[in-house]
């Protein structure tokens, strides 16, 4: 799990840099990003309970979120 948690996060930066993601997702304001990560958080605890995955759904949710609030934090 820890080497699918390596991958992802190099994965996932590759992603912000080559600018993959929509523009509706990157163009938030910060706190509107905020925001919208915390409700991918949880909605990734709720499908992460109910498949009986929480680990693995939490901390890839997490890891995409973190990567793409500290882009946005970073380009201010």
């Amino acid at each position: 799990m820890l080497i699918w948690f390596i991958v992802f996060f190099i994965f996932s930066q590759i992603m912000i840099e080559r600018k993959w993601l929509s523009t509706k997702y990157t163009d938030l304001r910060l706190l509107h990003l905020f925001m919208a990560s915390i409700a991918l958080i949880i909605v990734a605890i709720v499908i992460g309970i109910l498949i009986k995955l929480p680990v693995f759904i939490i901390g890839t949710v997490t890891i995409f979120c973190s990567s793409v609030l500290s882009w946005k934090y970073l380009a201010l």
